[in-house]
């Protein structure tokens, strides 16, 4: 601290306050000068900006709430634009994951839709899509995902339509085994909807059906197009009270769950019964 105040610094700040205080004293027309001097110092550059402010802008109150409309339009316009642009964006991303379907298919027109809600008290986990008779679909098209079969309309409206799906005894869909050529019937099962199962009934006695064999859409009923992926067989069961063997069958989607489904609502032979390999229109 003695270092400090021996400071040449120290001494010089020391001595200018004092000379300060003396000159305060003894003449106060120089004190209210140099006040005055070192304020208009201060002050004179700002004068300037605001000088140069106002001359800038002039617009009465009235223009300028007219340039504020004008700007709450454009950018109302442009958000409605943002939101076209995301909306098609989302279109052509639900495009993107059909196209292996569509490029295998190219005779099928698809719709794109998404999963609205699901009914709770339907225990085959039906659904509810974004899409509907202005987009084309009516009642009986079949609904699938990028992976296969999953179901179909039941009900339209404007906007929306239900889809009753595979997992559901309400389904029938005309099925055959890809490798050895067995045929049945598509039908889902209480038993078997809460394990995302469905079942394939109706098989023959001499069936040669077995685990992990691809079961596909015949397209015979003309509901259908022929060679939709259903699923995998992952059991073959007896049922006793129809004497009969059934198949059940995995679909390699997540039913329950799934939120991207596209409407085949378009495709040859669509409404076309196939009667010992010839078509006949329903």
């Amino acid at each position: 601290m003695k270092d400090f105040l021996k400071s040449n610094s120290v001494k010089i700040f020391l001595s200018a306050v004092f000379v300060v205080i003396v000159l305060s004293v003894f003449t106060n027309s120089i004190q209210s000068n140099m006040v005055s001097s070192t304020v208009n110092s201060i002050t004179a550059p700002l004068s300037k900006v605001t000088a140069a402010a106002t001359n800038e802008d002039n617009r009465s109150i009235e223009e300028i709430k007219a340039e504020n409309e004008e700007l709450k339009k454009e950018n109302k316009k442009l958000r409605s634009q943002l939101v076209n642009y995301y909306d098609t964006l989302t279109e052509n991303t639900r495009l993107w994951k059909f196209y292996g379907l569509k490029k295998e298919n190219p005779q099928f027109t698809l719709v794109p839709g998404t999963v609205l809600r699901r009914d709770p008290n339907d225990e085959f986990y039906s659904c509810t899509l974004d899409k509907g008779s202005t987009s084309e679909v009516s009642q009986g098209d079949p609904v699938v995902s990028e992976n296969g079969l999953v179901g179909w309309v039941s009900e339209v409206d404007l906007n929306t339509c239900k889809v009753v799906t595979v997992l559901s005894p309400q389904t029938s869909v005309g099925a055959i085994d890809n490798k050895t050529s067995d045929t049945g019937i598509i039908s889902g099962s209480a038993k078997y909807c809460d394990d995302n199962l469905t079942t394939m009934s109706k098989l023959s006695a001499d069936h040669k059906v077995k685990k992990g064999d691809i079961i596909t859409s015949t397209g015979i009923s003309g509901l259908y197009p022929k060679g939709l992926i259903i699923g995998e067989v992952t059991d073959i069961c007896y049922d006793t009270y129809n004497t009969s063997y059934y198949a059940v069958v995995k679909p390699y989607d997540n039913i329950k769950k799934i939120t991207e489904l596209a409407i085949i609502t378009d495709y040859t032979g669509q409404g076309e019964v196939l009667i010992n390999g010839k078509s006949e229109n329903k």
